[in-house]
């Protein structure tokens, strides 16, 4: 089964979709607008006076700062010193778009130093369905050891990622790996891409007897509102008692999708549970909305169709790692108050706040420029947030140790097997040791993962 997952290289970075469209110093037009060309002073004004009202540390906000300096440093110099995710971008500027090499090329990839030799090798983490890194040959467990013919160090992994990010082309030097052998294999010349495929898996396994549900996405996108319906409906049909929830690489999305598939796992919830709450400053004050409000929010699926799909289960698998952000961490927060959540891998990226979209509406539109300010702080119905730090594993089991890597859905991929032997009562909640899936002596040493990088600069933005 797959999810719509089409999209373009520009939609790829997902953000929780803003229903709150502002007016940008809308008492400009009581005042009477500027003439002339638009200045950065006239640009770095309206930023200022829309941060005032709506940004989560307008308190803080430096007094009396306006000058002339280019927008994006203006923003960087007036953000506060907690602030991570805010952002600030010129549409149609490719200079001012945060880009990822998965939504350039469509691939993720992790940088590790391998323990026989001490030599740096990458590993490609994810391959998007027909982008231009799975045509080139790329796949989820190969390795390499250059991009763009530079050997990769561990000095040099940043440098090489930005000309990664810069560049329209870039070529991977591909290699071979076993018992301490490395061999280099061929290169593969990858295009920037415009139109990817973000494919969901969604299958049964039957395992011990057992029925068990597993769902990959990488996204959440209210789209697929409509199609989580018809896999829950499988799953139900096909009597699961269990789940695992693959939120590896999802990076995010809207706050509505996260709510439907939240609706489907939440056991003994009505329409009127209270689902997530938002925290603002003075002006944003405190906003909470229940399972169905939130669910059914652009004209999705009626909560009643959703619950009559809900699998009524008494816990679930996620699993995770350092690329898990912003809604899959919703997921996981605000399911906790409802549902016992197992969590397999490495702690998450941290993201407990959302951001708006504030841009120029008035009928004399002077400013193109767009923000993304935080201007709340995410809670579940319990009152429970404050995860910047990450969401902590109950079972850590980083991916880097759990080499090579299994495709996605692969039952013998580590983190799968091992909560599918929780479920079978063959092993402990509590990891004690390493993978004996793993074939390294020495553990290999994470040093760089492309998705975790790309996780940190995308905002999550407020329904």
């Amino acid at each position: 089964m797959v999810l719509n997952g089409k999209r373009s290289t520009l939609l790829i970075t997902v953000y929780i979709t803003a229903v709150i469209t502002l007016n940008g110093c809308k008492k400009a037009d009581k005042t009477g607008l500027s003439t002339g060309p638009v200045t950065n002073t006239e640009i770095n004004t309206w930023m200022l006076d829309s941060l005032k009202r709506y940004y989560y540390w307008a308190d803080n906000l430096p007094a009396n700062t306006i000058n002339g300096n280019d927008p994006i440093a203006y923003f960087k110099y007036v953000k506060n010193n907690a602030d991570r995710f805010s952002f600030i971008t010129l549409p149609g500027s490719e200079t001012s778009l945060q880009a990822t090499s998965r939504s350039k090329y469509g691939f993720d990839y992790l940088v590790f130093t391998e323990p026989v030799n001490g030599q740096v090798l990458g590993v490609i983490t994810l391959a998007l369905s027909n982008s231009p890194a799975q045509t080139a040959g790329l796949k989820r467990g190969r390795y390499f050891t250059r991009i763009n013919g530079t050997q990769l160090t561990n000095d040099n992994i940043e440098e090489l990622q930005s000309q990664l990010l810069k560049n329209s082309s870039v070529q991977l030097m591909q290699a071979s790996y076993e018992d301490g052998v490395i061999k280099e294999t061929g290169t593969a010349n990858i295009l920037e891409g415009r139109t990817f495929e973000e494919n969901s898996i969604a299958k049964v396994f039957d395992n011990g007897g057992k029925k068990i549900a597993y769902l990959y996405f990488t996204q959440f996108n209210n789209t697929d509102r409509e199609a989580y319906t018809g896999v829950f409906a499988d799953y139900k049909a096909a009597g699961v008692t269990d789940i695992i929830l693959d939120m590896r690489y999802n990076s995010g999305g809207d706050v509505a999708a996260a709510a439907a598939l939240c609706s489907m796992l939440a056991p003994g919830i009505n329409a009127a549970s209270p689902f997530i709450e938002y925290r603002g400053n003075k002006n944003g004050g405190i906003r909470k909305e229940s399972f169905r409000a939130a669910a059914e929010a652009f004209g999705g699926p009626a909560f009643a169709e959703l619950q009559q799909q809900n699998l009524t289960l008494t816990k679930i698998y996620a699993l995770t790692t350092g690329a898990t952000a912003s809604a899959a961490e919703l997921v996981l927060n605000n399911l906790k108050p409802y549902i016992t959540v197992i969590q397999i891998g490495t702690k998450t990226r941290g993201k407990d706040e959302a951001s708006i979209t504030i841009s120029d509406k008035r009928d004399n539109k002077r400013i193109d420029w767009v923000m993304y300010p935080i201007v709340y702080k995410l809670y579940n119905a319990l009152g429970t947030g404050g995860y910047a730090n990450g969401i902590p594993a109950d079972i850590s089991m980083p991916e880097a140790d759990n080499l090579p890597l299994q495709p996605f859905g692969n039952e013998f991929d580590p983190m799968i097997q091992h909560a599918l032997k929780i479920i079978r009562g063959e092993a402990a909640l509590q990891l004690k040791q390493t993978s004996p899936h793993n074939s390294f002596s020495v553990q290999p040493g994470e040093l760089f993962n492309s998705a975790v990088k790309a996780a940190g600069e995308k905002p999550l933005l407020a329904r």
